[in-house]
């Protein structure tokens, strides 16, 4: 009567550690882009932010499908607004970041000076337990959002062709 409850730990406590492993690979990930890309000196464009996608998948290292939006913001005081100066997505989960939908993240980005902008990297993993352990989703998404200010350089400043 032990026995499986004992196998049935076993699997839980692998099933737990699994996923907040492949938590903690899916923000080392998006910390890696926001990072990277706060320091580019030179021209992001769409092939550099596709390489970034690339990048992801390598540190997440798993086979399930990830999705990534990196997107460029301005806080205009007077409005007391973000404006989207440009957004890129990978993947199939994100749509473009617009001047519109930038409204729902007010709460998430943290409090600006006028005119600073603001780098945002968002990131999705679908993650799928290895067993089966009785309770909870066996599939969900793993969704990260990272925010970092350019360290000095405009060349990000620009939109990326081909986004």
């Amino acid at each position: 009567m032990v026995f499986p409850l004992l196998f049935w730990s076993m699997w839980t406590s692998y099933t737990y550690f699994d996923g907040y492993r492949q938590s903690a690979r899916n923000l080392k990930a998006a910390y890696a882009i926001a990072d990277i890309l706060s320091r580019e000196k030179n021209e992001v464009n769409a092939q550099y932010i596709t390489t970034m996608y690339d990048l992801q998948k390598f540190m997440i290292a798993d086979r399930s499908a990830v999705s990534m939006r990196v997107s460029f913001v301005r806080w205009d005081q007077p409005d007391e607004r973000h404006y989207v100066l440009w957004s890129c997505e990978r993947g199939e989960n994100y749509e473009e970041l617009t001047d519109a939908t930038v409204l729902d993240y007010k709460d998430r980005i943290p409090v600006m000076a006028d005119n600073a902008t603001m780098i945002l990297v968002e990131t999705t993993d679908h993650y799928t337990r290895p067993f089966k352990i009785g309770f909870g989703d066996n599939e969900f998404s793993i969704e990260k959002f990272i925010f970092t200010q350019p360290r000095g350089y405009h060349q990000i400043a620009e939109a990326p062709a081909g986004c």
